[in-house]
């Protein structure tokens, strides 16, 4: 629990001081996003599927502090310094990058105790991470074309 507490201020102290790419209602957009899937799919893969879970079996009050105090701030930061203007090639770089931060901070969170695998495996995870960070990629873009 200390890490997992410690994670989400560090990320959102982060998010907080980072110097601003997006704007206040794309950091706003993305959040809610961000937090939506995060929760929508911790119910298929976790609740339902029972892949991979927080700290234990089941609906678990400190497991929302993960959803709500990560995700929001990691779709924040990764839309932040997304290379929209860069070459296709730094686009990728920038997913692999992504990927394998979250891969390295997902084997964190098993070994400090708040997430675990069952079933699960970290391929599974290096597959989707750059799906979800696509999927913010096209909400951003949906976004901003919505409010034109």
């Amino acid at each position: 629990m200390v890490y997992l507490v410690i994670s989400v201020i560090i990320f959102n102290i982060v998010v907080y001081f980072t110097p601003k790419h997006i704007s206040g209602k794309e950091i706003y957009a993305t959040a809610l996003f961000s937090f939506l899937l995060g929760i929508s799919l911790d119910t298929i893969f976790d609740l339902k599927l029972d892949l991979y879970g927080y700290f234990k079996k089941g609906i678990q009050l400190k497991s929302f502090l993960a959803i709500a105090g990560l995700f929001p701030a990691s779709g924040i930061l990764f839309l932040n310094f997304y290379p929209e203007r860069k070459p296709f090639i730094k686009k990728i770089m920038y997913i692999i990058f992504w990927d394998a931060f979250c891969l390295f901070y997902e084997w964190t969170a098993i070994k400090a105790g708040f997430f675990y695998h069952n079933g699960w495996t970290y391929l599974a995870s290096a597959i989707v991470y750059p799906i979800l960070l696509w999927f913010h990629l096209i909400h951003l873009s949906f976004f901003r074309h919505v409010k034109e």
